[in-house]
């Protein structure tokens, strides 16, 4: 009984600190945050946090793993090319995750994220669309790389705007958008049924 109160308490002392490190993320970039700064913010001892981490990167790195690993699952988990409507399906998740997670996600896609989130992010959907289109050999590997950019660049473009509006529009309108735009260019702007 008393491992589950410790791991209760190793969670809540853990949540603290990513939330102290969100916090001062809103007001500045990792570059310019101290553990120091951390600590007093999540009101704990140094050796609390070192107990956790190694620095202020290495929990942002964790926070950023486990945003990629969560988001990873919704990705692959369907074809964009070949079956767009379990695609809106699998935007719409990873939008209600979005949704869920705004606060975290704006901080890390804002200006004091660190870019390595939105590399890990670019790579991540590089990786699928490299998996959807490299089987067609119809394109050369150089308009797939370009294709890779142009798309992910909208998408997270797409994302980083709805957040910043607060989430306004409903998931599923925002993830048709992706679609329509993914697979008929600004030709198709009338939303897919």
């Amino acid at each position: 009984m008393e491992v589950k109160k410790e791991d209760r308490r190793i969670r809540l002392t853990k949540r603290m600190i990513r939330e102290a490190l969100f916090e001062l993320m809103q007001e500045h970039s990792i570059s310019n945050i101290s553990v120091k700064m951390i600590c007093e913010r999540a009101d704990i001892n140094r050796s609390t946090f070192y107990s956790h981490y190694k620095n202020q990167y290495d929990l942002l790195e964790s926070i950023q793993k486990g945003i990629i690993s969560d988001i990873k699952k919704h990705v692959f988990s369907a074809s964009f090319l070949n079956a767009p409507d379990s695609a809106v399906a699998v935007l719409v998740q990873i939008l209600e995750y979005g949704r869920q997670n705004a606060a975290l996600l704006k901080v890390l896609l804002s200006e004091n994220g660190n870019s390595s989130f939105q590399n890990d992010v670019m790579r991540l959907a590089q990786e699928k669309i490299t998996d959807e289109l490299g089987e067609t050999k119809v394109l050369s590997t150089q308009t797939v790389q370009y294709l890779q950019h142009f798309t992910v660049g909208g998408l997270l473009s797409i994302m980083r705007h709805w957040l910043e509006m607060e989430c306004a529009d409903e998931p599923e309108s925002i993830a048709k958008l992706m679609m329509t735009l993914l697979v008929y260019g600004t030709n198709g702007l009338s939303p897919l049924e």
